[in-house]
């Protein structure tokens, strides 16, 4: 008998209208960092071409970090309000990424480092590599140096 190992989807929470309304439009805080991992053998692979999503910390965010990154489950999809409140940049040739007028607050720092890697006899290449993010806290007039790795 053949058993379903696929992991329902989680409901997301409603959309946090309020925590979103609350949070800076403005300000003059810098995000720069690199992407990378290190893989067997000592490899770097890094996260060129991806995209670098700044996530503010909020009820919402809490619950991806939560139950989609850390608990490895599947969330429904999100709401598209959250798209006004994401910023999003993609990483350089060596994975790194900058953000300029960042507004206060904490924020989820989160992108991909995939490539293809061939298995087997035949070469057939298969997708390989983690999601990677780490929680900030950013102030005006300040850079905040992050590296996402594993």
């Amino acid at each position: 008998m053949e058993t379903n190992t696929k992991k329902p989807l989680v409901a997301r929470i409603p959309f946090p209208e309020a925590e979103y309304a609350a949070i800076p439009t403005s300000g003059t805080g810098i995000v720069s960092g690199q992407a990378f991992l290190k893989i067997r053998g000592g490899d770097i692979k890094v996260a060129a071409g991806e995209k670098v999503i700044l996530n503010p910390v909020t009820s919402y965010s809490n619950q991806w970090y939560n139950v989609s990154y850390l608990g490895h489950n599947q969330l429904g999809p999100p709401d598209q309000r959250i798209d006004k409140y994401l910023k999003i940049k993609i990483a350089d040739a060596q994975g790194r990424f900058r953000f300029k007028n960042v507004p206060p607050g904490e924020y989820y720092v989160t992108t991909v480092v995939s490539w293809e890697a061939p298995v087997g006899d035949q070469g057939a290449l298969v997708r390989q590599g983690a999601r990677l993010c780490k929680k900030i806290t950013v102030k005006n007039h300040e850079e905040t140096k992050v590296i996402l790795k594993q």
